[in-house]
C-alpha cells in the first residue's frame, strides 16, 4: 500500500473511531485542532523559514522570489498564527467551558471559515497545481465547520 493511501486510511480510521467512542464533539475538536496544527506549521513556514531552501520548493519560490516576498511571507504567516490560536480559542471556550459556549461557537465558525474561505481562494487562484495545499488547509477545517453547524 503506498504511503499516501497509508496516511488517509489511518486519518479515515482515526475519525471513525473518534466519532464512535466520542461522538461530534471529540470530532470536531480534533478537526480543527488539526486544521490549528497546519496553521501553526504554515506560521513557521512563512514567517521564520521562508527563504530556506526546503520552504522554497514547498512553495515553488526562487531564492530571489523568496527574498522579494520575505515581508508579505512574515505577515501572511501571522495571520495563519492568529488563526490558529482564535481555532485553539473557541475549542475551549465551546467545549471546556459552561458559560462561554455560544462565543466558542462564533469564534470557532469565524476561525474555521476563514481557513475554508482561504483555501478557496487558493483553489480558484492556482486551480489543480496547488491542490496538496487546497486540502492540507482547507479540508478538516470544513469537515469541522459542517459537523459544527449540523442539524441536530
Amino acid at each position: 500500500m503506498r504511503r499516501k493511501e497509508t496516511r488517509t486510511r489511518l486519518f479515515l480510521l482515526t475519525m471513525h473511531a473518534a466519532m464512535f467512542v466520542g461522538g461530534m464533539d471529540i470530532t470536531i475538536q480534533i478537526l480543527a485542532a488539526i486544521g490549528a496544527l497546519m496553521h501553526v506549521v504554515f506560521f513557521i513556514f512563512e514567517s521564520i523559514l521562508w527563504t530556506t531552501p526546503a520552504v522554497r520548493k514547498i512553495f515553488q519560490q526562487t531564492e530571489a522570489d523568496a527574498k522579494t516576498t520575505r515581508l508579505m511571507a512574515l505577515n501572511q504567516g501571522y495571520y495563519n498564527l492568529f488563526l490558529a490560536i482564535a481555532t485553539v480559542a473557541g475549542i475551549w471556550l465551546l467545549f471546556h467551558t459552561a458559560t462561554n459556549q455560544a462565543v466558542g461557537s462564533a469564534v470557532l465558525t469565524m476561525s474555521l471559515g476563514s481557513m475554508v474561505g482561504a483555501s478557496l481562494v487558493l483553489l480558484f487562484s492556482a486551480g489543480k497545481k496547488m491542490i496538496r495545499g487546497v486540502l492540507l488547509q482547507g479540508l478538516a477545517p470544513a469537515v469541522a465547520l459542517a459537523l459544527l453547524w449540523r442539524p441536530l
